[in-house]
């Protein structure tokens, strides 16, 4: 079985590329009118370079606090325009720009010459522009209820799951939005994540704590609407490979032999196929699903024989949900560690297995909350 294809990053110096060419004509239009033809000549040249950017039918760029996320893949490239492209953004008060298919020049003129102005950006055909909400339940369900509502829909998804039958995207997703609801509900997260109370149970169960615990993480960074439910479906769906390793090793007791674990080992590359083949699934679940046991510092797996690869930074923050959860659950041939102790480990792993800025916030962020109580 050969790993998946997720549809490749842009190349970042496009991308850099494009954002000096709109910050060139936003800049003109400033200084001089919007009819001066540098504003038309570099808007034509964003226009161009666009064209080579689709990884799909839309390119995607998200402002995360001081950081872009273009198409689910952090930008980390620095510059004057860049920065500057941010801080408009940031002034403007928009956080997501969704740009379809082909479009053209009249539009991205429209885009360059209402980022200079006072009013709302308005959206066009073609190029959307604003915050993305997503509407959360409330109608008198209490968290309790809510809970248990994305439970038994995560239950009847996964809980008869085989490869030769599709996933119900959207019962999982609709979980998801009951998970967002009673985070904002209940504070305290460690209220919220279920205990397993059968072997049975497990599989189901740790998914929905991972998905609310890297929700959590991700609410703490500022990720917000569509973003968190992404998040938060990534998180749902991260070990759904299981679904390709024998009962054998699954249920096994004891220490799984070299063979067993090597089966063990190829869940996440089973699971990003998987997701990857399936037509409504977001890229980033097939992309947590296979990275989301490979360590900060490159020792995890599966091995891909690319130096230099890093985590996706929602890979990373399942990595933590996982690896907590499963140590706070009874499992057949362990008890439950305790949370101090799980903490302990989360900071010994800081720099190696995971992350030392997400175990920091997910940290802090864990300490706030139960001094709520």
């Amino acid at each position: 079985m050969e790993t998946p294809t997720n549809h490749s990053p842009a190349p970042s110096g496009k991308i850099s590329e494009l954002i000096g060419h709109l910050m060139t004509a936003i800049s003109s239009c400033s200084l001089y009118s919007e009819k001066h033809p540098v504003v038309a000549e570099f808007s034509s040249k964003a226009l161009d370079i666009l064209a080579g950017l689709y990884a799909g039918d839309s390119i995607n760029i998200t402002l995360i606090g001081d950081s872009l996320i273009f198409n689910d893949i952090p930008f980390v490239e620095k510059g004057v325009h860049i920065s500057n492209f941010i801080k408009r953004l940031k002034r403007r008060k928009i956080d997501r720009i969704i740009i379809k298919r082909s479009p053209d020049i009249g539009e991205v003129l429209s885009f360059v010459i209402s980022l200079t102005g006072r009013e709302k950006v308005p959206s066009t055909a073609h190029i959307s522009v604003g915050v993305i909400e997503i509407r959360l339940k409330g109608n008198g369900m209490d968290s309790a209820a809510l809970l248990d509502n994305g439970i038994s829909k995560v239950r009847e998804t996964l809980s008869g799951l085989t490869r030769f039958r599709k996933l119900d995207m959207v019962g999982l997703e609709d979980a998801v939005i009951d998970f967002l609801s009673v985070l904002k509900k209940e504070l305290n997260v460690l209220r919220i994540v279920s205990p397993v109370k059968s072997h049975n149970e497990y599989t189901y169960v740790h998914a929905t704590n991972v998905s609310v615990l890297t929700i959590f993480q991700a609410e703490a960074l500022g990720f917000k609407g569509e973003n968190l439910r992404d998040i938060g479906l990534a998180g749902l769906l991260h070990d759904v490979g299981k679904m390709f390793v024998s009962n054998t090793v699954l249920d096994k007791q004891g220490k799984l032999d070299e063979e067993e674990w090597n089966e063990m080992r190829m869940h996440p590359v089973y699971g990003a196929l998987y997701l990857s083949k399936l037509p409504d699934t977001q890229p980033l679940a097939a992309i947590v699903a296979f990275e989301h046991h490979m360590k900060y510092n490159g020792t995890g797996y599966p091995d891909t024989k690319r130096s230099g690869r890093n985590q996706h930074i929602v890979s990373q923050m399942v990595a933590i949900a996982d690896f907590f959860d499963a140590l706070r659950t009874e499992r057949p041939y362990r008890k439950p560690l305790p949370v101090p102790a799980i903490i302990s480990m989360l900071q010994e792993g800081s720099g190696k297995d995971f992350n030392p800025m997400l175990v920091e916030n997910f940290l802090s962020s864990l300490s706030r909350v139960i001094d709520k109580q």
